[in-house]
């Protein structure tokens, strides 16, 4: 009886959420900025194209209150300060990627633009369910090492 209360309390706290953009940009927006207020750690990017000032801002934010913050980028367009790390990947990075202190996983198809978030039609998806943010860890890890 203990172990499917448990199980119950852990699947109420679980995150699994698609959203689609534009319709749910503010819902998205949200979720991915309480994400990088709330990260303790590290924050790991991936991401083809970042010009999104909002989310630059709150990394600036995470980074000076002690969060390592990466981010490997193929087209860059947001200046970071030297506190956080910034990485080209000289091949095609196309994915668009977040690991929030290795436990949550943000990806789909929006580059992290005003664009993406506002004009396009995009999909973001953000679980913390431990396989997948396993797999992705090991991706990001991959790309550590280019």
């Amino acid at each position: 009886m203990i172990k499917i209360f448990i199980l119950l309390i852990s699947n109420l706290s679980a995150i699994d959420k698609v959203f689609f953009l534009p319709i749910e940009n503010k819902l998205v927006t949200k979720e991915i900025e309480s994400q990088i207020k709330n990260a303790k750690n590290n924050i790991d990017i991936a991401m083809y194209n970042f010009s999104y000032k909002k989310f630059s801002k709150l990394l600036e934010d995470a980074s000076a209150r002690g969060v390592k913050v990466k981010i490997y980028y193929f087209k860059k367009k947001s200046d970071f300060s030297n506190n956080i790390e910034i990485k080209n990947i000289k091949d095609k990075l196309h994915v668009k990627l977040a690991i929030i202190d290795k436990k949550v996983v943000i990806f789909g198809s929006a580059n992290w633009t005003e664009e993406s978030f506002e004009e396009n039609y995009e999909v973001i998806y953000i679980s913390d369910r431990a396989s997948l943010v396993k797999d992705f860890n090991k991706f990001y890890n991959y790309l550590e090492q280019q």
